[in-house]
């Protein structure tokens, strides 16, 4: 996977993780002994402590005296709190990845790579959403979004034009990739 390819997924899936993920939960540091300073506003909800805990040399121990490890502390509340459910596999339709959202609604995620540059739209609740649109070599790019339901990407040079058009039609996202010139 190329840099760039890495930089158009992380762009693109980065709005859809951020919906999927909850409120962040502030963290306390605790340095042996315990000296943290109060934190600098209240939280809505019990913040987890982080202890740090001196690791041990890297060099392995003698042979003769190799014990079994200990087993990993935690805190009460961290065994307590079920493990995060994996994500559910992403499923593409019609070149389009579908993404179950929190409330039960579906989200579609397309990149569409073209000779002018690529572009990255999400469709969610009936809207279309540019994620980027990043113009290759001498072109140039143009958005526009005419109505909240299509987005049309515009990659152009003097001598061609390439045209990324995608609308919600009919229940369901549509696009077209057109080349002019």
């Amino acid at each position: 996977m190329t840099a760039s390819a890495a930089a158009v997924v992380w762009v693109g899936l980065g709005p859809v993780l951020a919906t999927a993920v909850p409120e962040p939960v502030p963290l306390r540091l605790e340095a042996l002994p315990p000296q943290a300073p109060a934190p600098l506003v209240t939280p809505s909800r019990p913040v987890p402590t982080v202890t740090l805990v001196p690791m041990p040399s890297p060099s392995p121990p003698p042979a003769a005296t190799l014990t079994s490890p200990a087993p990993a502390r935690t805190s009460p509340s961290a065994a307590a709190r079920p493990a995060p459910s994996p994500p559910s596999p992403v499923m593409t339709v019609d070149g389009w990845q579908v993404f179950t959202e929190s409330d039960g609604s579906r989200s579609y995620l397309r990149s569409f790579p073209t000779a002018g540059g690529t572009a990255v739209i999400r469709m969610a609740h009936e809207r279309v959403h540019l994620v980027s649109a990043t113009p290759r070599g001498d072109y140039q790019v143009a958005t526009s979004q005419p109505d909240p339901e299509r987005v049309v990407v515009q990659f152009h040079r003097a001598s061609d034009q390439i045209v990324v058009d995608a609308i919600w039609w009919e229940g369901r996202p549509y696009s077209e990739v057109s080349t002019v010139g």
